[in-house]
């Protein structure tokens, strides 16, 4: 879309501010480099304005003929340096008309892009003296503090109602490994680089995954005099349409961008791309593949989540009771806009070695202190909560508090093992039981293969105890149970009982225990098979290439012209390769038998963790059963 035309008026600020300034020069041998060149430059345009300076200083004195020459072409330079052109004026109406619709700013971001650092000062100022400075605008440019940097990065990510900036004035140091797409879709090119992977580089900070809007617009200037405009519309519409199809094409317009951008050329040569393209169509089935791929592995997280109840309310309640454990402040509940209540926490204060999970709770702009959440879908998309996940150190820390007391002595453990829940009368009529178990399966030489959380019950009568069969009705028990207090006298008659059907008990356990060693075999299995697969890709890969190494080296070489320090090691390298291709054999033997054997004689051990008395609402209010 063609909305500026002209040319950048940087080059008079350059004048103006640059050597021809001076007038006049003394005449000085360069006798070594400048300083700043054993430091090295932050910037390339530093580079080039030091250069400058010292190579004007051999210059011979000027006439005066001469000076009032400069003299002319300086003043021209001051008056037309602070005077935006027509592309600056175009520019100027489109920010008024995307970041101030009626006058006032909205909440819209853009990022101006320059190639050079002079035309970024220049057109800093014009944007300074056409209201649109201040603390709406930013800057960032090569050779700046990495504080400040991320500083800018940070205001610019950070939500419009909490930093006003709105324009992001960048060179191309702002172009590669920044993300920049939290609050803005808009980009401008203010100067066009030749090189197409700038360009793409610069598309990159708001194109990327994390954008919130549907669409990426994104503008470049063009000549509003002439169709050379619609040549680069066209050229650009024709990158579109082989990008679809081949991924990338900078390897094949780079070479031919410049004159395009420079008006000498009309039409992409594509003949090449074409090429390319009907090759790259054979990957169009991988990609799909792969995508699939991906689908399948969604649905087994999802599914692993789902079996190893990793909900955010028993995260959270993990989290809870650790800190009960350990003497802390429990979290204290927080409210955000837009999020459900029992969501969102404030973390307490915590010390000692617990001191690290406060990292990361303070905003990088405002530096406010953020809740916390277990949920992903409340943090998904928020820069405003933090979200605790596994691997933070709120929960690593807290589960390593839980595991420790399974293991505990019973004169220094807090924890207990066993606990009174309560089910509505539709769902149990008597007492019953479930018990939580640990169970760890080894192979041959004791080598542990498998370890999960298991759970069987049954049902706790006074006479006999009887096991409940079906896993799912057990798991429903525990999720639809609530923490409840009973009485002294029907705890312990609940013990009793307990006791009573100890042997019972155990016996359901185990076999609860042998159930699923025998569902977890076919899933064993294809892992053993995994693990052969890949080792035996691995010594065929080596096998491979020790071969292709052979049958470089056995071509001839003019070995006379090595030392004979040379030849003796090559020799000796020859030998090291026919050696390690002949172990080969014998170690994809050794490799694989040492799999079978890790995976034969599977065995299984039950480590009962904690006992849940169940009991009916009613028992539990008082009534006998």
């Amino acid at each position: 879309m063609a909305i500026m035309g002209g040319d950048l008026s940087s080059p008079m600020m350059a004048i103006a501010s640059g050597p021809l300034a001076q007038t006049g020069w003394p005449s000085l041998r360069l006798r070594g480099a400048p300083s700043s060149s054993l430091r090295g430059y932050n910037t390339r345009e530093s580079a080039e304005d030091e250069a400058i300076d010292h190579a004007s200083r051999r210059l011979r004195s000027i006439s005066d003929a001469e000076r009032l020459l400069v003299d002319q072409v300086r003043n021209w330079a001051l008056k037309a340096s602070h005077r935006p052109d027509s592309k600056a004026e175009a520019l100027l109406r489109w920010l008024e008309e995307h970041l101030q619709p009626g006058g006032e700013w909205s909440d819209t971001r853009v990022i101006l892009f320059t190639e050079y650092r002079t035309t970024q000062t220049w057109l800093h100022e014009i944007l300074a003296s056409h209201g649109f400075g201040g603390d709406r605008l930013a800057l960032m440019f090569g050779g700046m503090d990495p504080q400040d940097r991320e500083e800018v990065k940070a205001a610019f990510q950070a939500h419009p109602d909490d930093s006003p900036v709105r324009i992001l004035l960048a060179t191309d140091a702002a172009s590669e490994g920044i993300d920049l797409q939290n609050h803005c879709n808009l980009l401008v090119h203010i100067e066009i680089p030749y090189n197409p992977n700038v360009m793409e580089q610069r598309n990159g900070r708001i194109d990327r995954h994390g954008q919130k809007r549907d669409e990426v617009v994104i503008w470049h200037p063009v000549d509003s005099e002439g169709d050379h405009g619609d040549d680069i519309l066209r050229a650009l519409r024709k990158l579109d349409a082989m990008r679809a199809d081949m991924g990338s094409v900078n390897p094949v317009i780079a070479p031919q961008l410049p004159a395009l951008l420079a008006g000498r050329r009309r039409e992409l040569d594509t003949r090449f791309a074409e090429l390319r393209i009907e090759r790259a169509r054979r990957f169009v089935k991988a990609e799909r593949e792969l995508r699939e791929r991906i689908a399948k592995l969604h649905e087994r997280l999802v599914t692993t989540r789902g079996e190893l109840r990793l909900t955010p309310e028993h995260v959270e309640r993990a989290v809870r009771a650790a800190l009960r454990l350990t003497d802390k402040p429990d979290l204290e509940p927080a409210t955000l806009p837009n999020v459900p209540n029992a969501k969102v926490f404030h973390m307490p204060a915590l010390a000692g070695s617990w001191s690290r999970c406060l990292e990361g709770l303070e905003h990088p702009y405002t530096r406010r202190i953020r809740p916390i959440t277990f949920d992903h879908d409340v943090a998904k998309g928020r820069d405003d909560v933090v979200l605790v996940h596994l691997n933070h150190p709120l929960v690593q820390m807290s589960l390593r508090v839980l595991r420790a007391e399974v293991w505990a002595r019973d004169d220094v453990k807090k924890l207990y093992r066993v606990s009174v829940r309560a089910l509505p009368d539709s769902d149990l009529d008597s007492p019953a039981l479930a018990v939580v178990s640990r169970l760890v399966i080894t192979g041959g030489n004791h080598h542990r293969i498998h370890e999960e959380l298991t759970g069987s019950g049954g049902y706790l009568r006074d006479a006999s105890f009887r096991r409940e069969e079906r896993v799912t009705t057990v798991r429903a028990w525990l999720d639809a149970s609530t923490p409840t207090n009973i009485p002294d006298s029907l705890f312990d008659a609940l013990r009793t009982r307990f006791e009573k059907h100890t042997d019972a008990v155990l016996k359901t356990v185990e076999a609860r225990s042998k159930d699923q060693l025998r569902t977890l075999g076919n899933t064993i299995d294809l892992r053993k098979q995994r693990e052969i697969d890949d080792m035996a890709q691995i010594l065929d890969d080596l096998e491979k290439n020790l071969r292709a190494e052979l049958e470089k080296e056995a071509e001839p070489k003019q070995l006379e012209l090595f030392s004979e320090d040379e030849r003796t090691q090559l020799r000796r390298d020859r030998l090291a390769l026919r050696a390690r291709l002949e172990r080969i054999p014998e170690e994809r033997e050794r490799e694989l038998s040492a799999i079978e054997q890790r995976h034969s004689d599977l065995v299984e051990h039950t480590f009962p963790v904690a006992v849940i008395l169940l009991v009916p609402e009613s028992l539990a209010r008082g009534g006998q059963r």
